[in-house]
């Protein structure tokens, strides 16, 4: 299949609820680096699609949701295949950073973990708001990821990559955990 015609099958298959068929369609787009891919997994983790997780994983499911769309808005944004910023306005919702902690991924021997961590201040925000709002050039993209990683946001892509393929790996139809809303 084509680029386009996998991202129109994964459309279809969030329609028809195939949580299994997104994620095997769309993850080896998005683990490339391909900002659409990214943003389409991010968009349909902030509606309905069901996040796989590894047996044992601590938080709350709408938290750990929260936490991969940050992730994969923020290096969609900045990709250099097919950058996307269509899912910027949802994680720099103010709701979302005034209530005090955030969660967000870690990765911790190789695997996806959660943390919980202070908000950063308002004006860091909104200094990678706008870092990622403006950034038209893979170099302007990486100097809003390295602001994401310093506020302790975003792992590393590749760690993040290689602990999502390893949670796909071992993907069970009860793996996929829809969303709370």
């Amino acid at each position: 299949m084509t680029r386009e015609q996998r991202l129109k099958f994964a459309r279809d298959s969030y329609y028809k609820d195939q949580c299994k068929k997104q994620w095997a369609v769309l993850w080896p787009l998005a683990r490339e680096g391909d900002g659409e891919a990214l943003s389409e997994l991010a968009s349909e983790l902030g509606q309905s699609l069901e996040l796989p997780t590894s047996d044992n994983v601590k938080g709350e499911p709408g938290d750990r949701s929260f936490a991969n769309v940050l992730v994969m808005t923020i290096y969609a944004a900045t990709a250099s295949k097919y950058p996307d910023k269509r899912n910027l306005y949802y994680i720099f919702d103010p709701a979302v950073w005034n209530k005090g902690d955030v969660t967000v991924v870690s990765i911790r021997s190789g695997r996806i973990s959660y943390s919980s961590i202070k908000a950063p201040p308002p004006v860091s925000i909104t200094k990678l708001e706008n870092c990622l709002s403006q950034a038209n050039t893979w170099n302007a993209g990486d100097r809003c990821v390295a602001q994401a990683f310093e506020l302790r946001l975003i792992p590393r892509f590749s760690e993040y990559s290689k602990a999502m393929d390893a949670v796909l790996a071992t993907y069970r139809p009860e793996s996929c955990i829809p969303c709370p809303w």
